[in-house]
């Protein structure tokens, strides 16, 4: 009897051998393949696919510049050094909608990458369904040291599923205007508030009576950059995103009012549409619309002559006074398809830390940064840049509003304002087309 329990006792030992060396076998060849881990010690190594569609990889100057040069791939090999085990496939994709659609027919068949960068607003949220939600991935700590994240949360609400990580700030949109043309018609913008539309229209007919067509717009009336940010600091953002949702119309009252100023604007010759960054480098028209991405141009054109301040409110009842549109106009997002979640979040912070972002800006990369309480001393003493880094993080610069409206929509939009500007179009037809446009959008849903 005894010598039976000791046989059953060793065939128990080598059970449990061989069962431990089932499961050894498995985990390594699991599909999961290898992470490093931090449990138990046990190496495994991580491959992320990164669909590049924002970071330069091609010098347009310089052909024989090395990939290894540019920005993105010296901040990979940071991050594997660091991160032994992981290793980032990084794949360029062109930028836009074709890289929507792309990731769209990739989430189909459930076969995306693992990270990727969208638009942000209702590009990034009308394709949810194929993205992975992050909120049980981000601390508060995180949450709280970025801005940008209700254009990348549902609703665009302060609280919500996150669908991605805001990227860096495209800045605020406000009036880039020439010195010497505005002190020749007795203005200073720096000593002159202008509180409302009609002072915003008494500067400009200063500026008109010395001779100089004070504004150049796009062929479609700067819709984006200057008429959308009165129609949203009319409503706020809030009211944009029920306009979007149908419960509340474009042609209200606030925003007739706003039309019929604006096209007041062309009816006092305040306007030309043609070339209108060649006429303001050329010292041909007293202002345009735009922002940080136009700054370096502007500079190299104007030199000290280059003033920059903060399109005028619409109106005091305003809901958002002194603001402008901008903020983080693109965001990462996760595949619900990702084996590693968790692995690409903490691959996109590594990209969007302070650190980073600094490095990215220095290394000639456009984007401001979306870092809380950041120290812009660090990266720029160029006090335009000071500027729209500080307006940037304002609570008053409004998310780009053509972002929350449905993509067909804000191409529609455009389109028509163009016919507005001609004549074309009467404003109260304008904005009842919209309300038309936005029902055939919302049915088709």
């Amino acid at each position: 009897m005894a010598l039976k329990k000791g046989w059953t006792a060793l065939l128990l030992i080598i059970c449990i051998g061989l069962m431990t060396a089932c499961s050894s076998n498995n985990k390594d060849s699991s599909p999961s393949g290898s992470a490093a881990s931090n449990d138990g010690g046990q190496d495994k190594k991580i491959k992320l696919v990164f669909w590049n569609t924002s970071y330069p990889t091609i010098d347009e100057n310089d052909k024989t510049k090395k990939k290894e040069e540019f920005y993105i791939y010296k901040a990979i090999k940071r991050y594997e050094e660091a991160h032994p085990g992981v290793t980032i496939d990084i794949q360029d994709i062109p930028d836009g909608t074709n890289a929507m659609t792309k990731f769209q027919t990739a989430g189909i068949a459930n076969n995306g990458p693992d990270i990727t960068n969208l638009w942000s607003g209702n590009y990034t949220l009308d394709l949810k369904q194929f993205i992975q939600p992050l909120n049980e991935y981000l601390d508060q700590k995180v949450i709280d040291g970025m801005t940008g994240w209700s254009s990348v949360t549902e609703n665009f609400a302060d609280k919500g599923t996150i669908y991605g990580i805001p990227d860096g700030s495209d800045g605020t949109i406000g009036i880039l205007y020439n010195k010497k043309l505005f002190a020749d018609a007795g203005v200073d913008p720096e000593k002159m508030p202008l509180k409302n539309v009609q002072d915003f229209m008494g500067m400009l007919q200063k500026i008109k009576d010395t001779g100089v067509t004070p504004i150049a717009m796009e062929d479609d009336g700067d819709f984006v950059y200057f008429l959308d940010y009165w129609f949203a600091q009319m409503v706020g953002t809030p009211g944009i995103n029920d306009i979007v949702n149908g419960k509340l119309k474009f042609s209200n009252p606030q925003l007739l009012e706003v039309m019929n100023q604006y096209i007041q604007l062309y009816k006092n010759g305040f306007v030309t549409n043609d070339q209108p960054q060649t006429q303001f480098y050329n010292g041909k028209v007293a202002l345009i619309f735009g922002g940080y991405g136009y700054l370096s141009d502007a500079r190299n054109a104007l030199g000290d002559d280059l003033g920059m301040m903060k399109i005028p409110d619409f109106s005091e009842s305003a809901v958002v006074h002194n603001g402008g549109v901008g903020g983080s106009g693109a965001g990462f997002v996760v595949s619900k398809s990702s084996k590693y979640p968790e692995e690409a979040v903490k691959f996109i912070l590594f990209l969007l830390s302070e650190e980073e972002q600094i490095a990215r800006f220095k290394d000639g990369y456009g984007k401001l940064l979306n870092v809380t309480n950041v120290e812009v001393g660090k990266f720029t003493d160029d006090p335009y840049i000071i500027r729209q880094q500080q307006w940037a993080n304002e609570p008053s610069t409004i998310f780009w509003p053509d972002n929350i409206y449905p993509s067909e929509l804000s191409t529609y939009i455009s389109s028509m304002n163009s016919l507005v500007i001609k004549k074309q179009l009467p404003a109260a037809d304008f904005l009842s087309k919209l309300d038309q446009k936005r029902d055939e959008i919302l049915a088709q849903k």
